[in-house]
């Protein structure tokens, strides 16, 4: 690298992370801070490809193998739009027709908050950093011994992170690391998207339940991700509480209400957020409305809970169409002639003694 290059690097790098930490008060990690100073490393030539996005790419989701295949599966059903337009309406044709979505399941780092505990909060921000970078490569490997990478695949167009704690610790580091190479490829949250809808808008709501994951509610993610996304849009004084839905039974919102209500809680709830994709929000939605009918039982038990101007969001439909929307923005559908698809991949933990503490394989060589 040149002596200019080079130094045009550094105040790049020294300018946009000064800037980012006053934003969020943090710092980014190393690798980001290395790959942004040094244009000849790997890293940095895969991303500076990307300032222009390939629409033949696919759409990876990284995380848990369960978030990764509740997000696939909802993804191949999802018909929200008229595919023509792109009016919010169906039209009885799936709205990812063509599209590919590789299913990117981590199981060298799950669950990430044992991951977290034992090996500590950098090292989940290094290992959601290089995960995004495998998604963008057009390399994976054969198997755990596989250290080159010699089995072709497509790079990812679009990243979806898939648990809440990727968002927390890795989705700013990612973000750092694109914003400094500008790299152009999208990367969702559907906790961040579900909690910009409570924050982001002209109407902030201030008292906010959650409706969370069976095996990320009680573990304090969700506490640490309303905490920042509310500091981030100067939100003050908003309250916060979550549990997992009772899905056996009549009202899931009554029966989450009721959790309130034995918490102690008893001021209204300006909105439920819905973080468990096993849940349908048609079927929600058909909830809070008893518990609104003044006609209806529901509405003499719960309906003081709810507040008059209240919002029912899930990150369900928010993910969905957030990525419609951006594909349609950015012209990057493939426009094929064929139903949405999957493919699977597996992150795995190499043998003892590697420098690779993990690598991408099609899950069929697993």
């Amino acid at each position: 690298m040149g002596k200019l290059s080079w130094a045009f690097s550094i105040l790049l790098l020294v300018t946009v992370s000064c800037l980012r930490q006053e934003q969020s008060g943090r710092e980014t990690i190393d690798i980001v801070k290395e790959i942004a100073a040094d244009s000849s490393l790997p890293e940095s030539k895969l991303l500076s490809g990307f300032t222009r996005l390939p629409s033949g790419g696919d759409i990876a989701i990284i995380g848990s193998s369960v978030s990764c295949v509740q997000l696939g599966q909802s993804f191949l059903s999802c018909d929200e739009y008229e595919n023509v337009r792109g009016m919010k309406r169906s039209d009885d044709l799936m709205d990812f027709a063509g599209e590919t979505f590789s299913l990117m399941c981590d199981t060298a780092c799950t669950p990430y908050d044992e991951f977290l505990q034992e090996k500590g909060e950098k090292a989940l921000r290094e290992s959601a950093v290089r995960k995004v970078l495998a998604a963008l490569s057009q390399k994976c490997s054969v198997s755990i011994y596989d250290l080159e990478g010699n089995q072709e695949k497509n790079p990812a167009k679009m990243i979806i992170l898939a648990d809440p704690w990727l968002l927390q610790y890795g989705k700013f580091d990612i973000d750092t690391l694109f914003t400094l190479t500008s790299c152009k490829v999208p990367v969702f949250s559907p906790q961040g998207l579900m909690m910009d809808a409570a924050f982001a808008g002209e109407r902030k709501y201030f008292n906010i339940g959650i409706i969370g994951a069976p095996s990320c509610v009680g573990k304090g993610i969700y506490r640490s991700i309303f905490d920042a996304k509310a500091k981030e849009h100067g939100i003050v004084g908003a309250r916060f509480f979550e549990a997992s839905a009772d899905k056996a039974s009549a009202n899931i919102i009554g029966s989450f209400l009721d959790s309130y209500i034995q918490s102690g809680r008893t001021e209204p709830l300006d909105a439920i957020l819905v973080d468990d994709w096993d849940l349908d929000m048609e079927r929600l939605e058909q909830d809070l409305q008893a518990v609104r009918d003044f006609s209806r039982e529901e509405s003499m038990l719960y309906g003081k809970l709810v507040s008059p101007v209240f919002l029912l969001a899930g990150s369900s439909s928010l993910t969905m169409s957030a990525c419609y929307e951006k594909l349609r923005e950015l012209s990057l559908f493939t426009h094929r002639i064929a139903l949405p698809e999957l493919k699977s991949y597996t992150f795995s933990a190499t043998p003892a003694g590697s420098e690779t503490p993990f690598l991408l394989i099609p899950s069929d060589n697993v």
